[in-house]
């Protein structure tokens, strides 16, 4: 579609709402296919803003994926702002795709992701908007499969009353099979109850509604106990692409019309992480590490820059200085983008350890995003949660920053660990403050220091999965122990809702009756 607003089949309001451009598509570099001619289609429904969703790199991944076999097409929708979706009910209308403007309910299948427990409402919201079923049970032959994926797929009890099929792991080998055995469906003029029946045989697909479940007398826990029907597996193994390089990542994404949260060219490197810490689910999940030829991400970046014009590019995975040959990498990139006047920026890089050389070549010429993850206050605390850092390491870095010019340094914390202490949580802000006289000593009052802190949220899959979370009071407490300590030092403190944080830990531990 042309993305013009007066064209819009909600062009009668859409210019009473906040940013219309979330609404109507358009984008450059958006992929806009005939319906008609494919044998499926998807809509990728993201369960967030527009301005969220548009930097979710497995939306572009998938997107360029499926649009890239000529039978099947990706269309893009996201959840809306409480204005927009005050005006769809007041009209008795539904969200749209952005490429074709359709309803959700005219695709063959609409894919969720699931990035945090959080958007579960929004996954809701949207099919409500839909005049979608929300229950699985409750839906029709034509109704179009409901899928999900991502992180917290991976527990994916709490949402089983309302997916059709969760695809457990990484999406690219098996998604497009799965559309294609919709299409075959859909041709064969089966049932719904086959249709899932099929989808269950997939490798990677979970289909609750063919599992049996029970309480579990000694938790009280609602329990997948097995399949209900034969030959299906009686637990879906998790999808793993071995060779991320099969599956290059995207240079030609569509460009966000609304302003995105991370409005830059943004590249995955590598998938899995090497460190182990004790509280994080994606380090588990995402098992074994896997990366991308440097070669083809210099080149992906290279291209991507020059397609779409961004001036800033960043290199991400879930810790990027373990990937192998990330100086060189990085070497190469910065002299390459400066060429083309474009800042780099590369997301969970510890810089412990890194080269000198390579600090240089980061501080000479924009780059930006270097932080640093303590996660605990106190030596031992980092050791209960398998943190491979020590206070020498994170005091020695960050001399190594501050002299380099840096002036602004953010540390990230968790309070509620596991066996924690008031000495742990006051240790936070010693850390802190040792960190602000570091760059005190480079640059006076210009060096800042922000210390954000979460709270722990016991997830699944991980060693502290079974421990006790925190009460809201306590945490509440423990925040305004920090807070005293944060004015008193001088300090810029952030910190989570705990009521946000309590009911993450609900929604991410619980079973189908949440």
């Amino acid at each position: 579609m042309s993305g013009s607003l007066h064209a819009h089949p909600h062009a009668s309001f859409l210019h009473t709402v906040a940013k219309p451009s979330r609404y109507l598509g358009g984008e450059y570099n958006q992929i806009v296919k005939d319906p008609g001619s494919v044998r499926a289609s998807l809509c990728l429904a993201f369960p967030d803003l527009y301005d969220i969703g548009m930097s979710h790199l497995g939306t572009k991944i998938l997107y360029k994926l499926i649009n890239d076999d000529p039978e099947l097409c990706a269309e893009r929708a996201f959840a809306p702002w409480p204005d927009m979706e005050a005006a769809l009910r007041e009209r008795g209308l539904g969200i749209l795709s952005l490429e074709n403007w359709r309803p959700l309910a005219d695709f063959d299948a609409v894919g969720f992701s699931l990035q945090y427990e959080l958007n579960y409402s929004n996954v809701l919201t949207l099919l409500d908007l839909s005049q979608i079923p929300l229950r699985s049970a409750d839906r029709a032959d034509a109704d179009p499969v409901i899928l999900a994926g991502g992180p917290v797929a991976t527990q994916p009890e709490p949402m089983a009353p309302f997916i059709d099929a969760f695809l457990i792991g990484d999406a690219e080998e098996q998604l497009p099979v799965v559309l294609h055995a919709i299409a075959d469906a859909r041709q064969d003029g089966v049932s719904r109850d086959e249709l899932m029946l099929r989808l269950a045989r997939i490798e990677g697909l979970y289909v609750p509604s063919l599992y049996d479940t029970a309480i579990d007398p000694r938790s009280d826990f609602e329990v997948v106990t097995g399949p209900r029907v034969e030959g299906i597996p009686k637990r879906p193994r998790r999808l793993i692409v071995e060779d991320l390089n099969r599956f290059p990542f995207p240079d030609d994404s569509p460009v966000a019309a609304a302003h995105a949260v991370f409005d830059r060219l943004s590249v995955e490197i590598a998938r899995g992480c090497t460190e182990g810490c004790r509280f994080c689910q994606a380090g588990m999940i995402y098992r074994p590490v896997r990366e991308r030829d440097p070669r083809q991400i210099i080149d992906t970046v290279l291209s991507a820059v020059e397609k779409n014009g961004f001036d800033e590019a960043g290199l991400t995975t879930l810790s990027t200085a373990d990937y192998s040959c990330i100086s060189p990498l990085i070497s190469e990139l910065t002299k390459e983008l400066q060429k083309r006047k474009v800042s780099l920026s590369v997301a969970s890089l510890r810089a412990y350890g890194l080269p000198e050389s390579t600090l240089d070549e980061m501080s000479s010429y924009r780059a930006q995003g270097l932080t640093f993850a303590p996660e605990a206050g106190t030596q031992r605390m980092r050791d209960v949660v398998n943190k491979n850092v020590t206070e020498e390491d994170i005091t020695t870095t960050a001399r190594r920053v501050f002299e380099r010019g840096w002036k602004r340094m953010k540390l990230y914390f968790m309070i509620g660990l596991p066996t924690e202490e008031d000495e742990d949580v006051r240790g936070i802000m010693k850390l802190g403050r040792r960190m602000k006289d570091i760059g005190g000593a480079y640059h006076g009052r210009s060096a800042g220091i922000t210390v954000a802190v979460s709270s722990h949220v016991p997830k699944p899959h991980t060693p502290f999965q079974w421990v006790a979370m925190d009460s809201m009071q306590e945490i509440e407490r423990k925040q305004d122990l920090l807070q005293d300590l944060a004015r008193q030092w001088r300090l810029e403190f952030r910190r989570h809702d705990p009521r946000t944080s309590y009911l993450e830990g609900i929604l991410g531990r619980g079973d189908r009756r949440v």
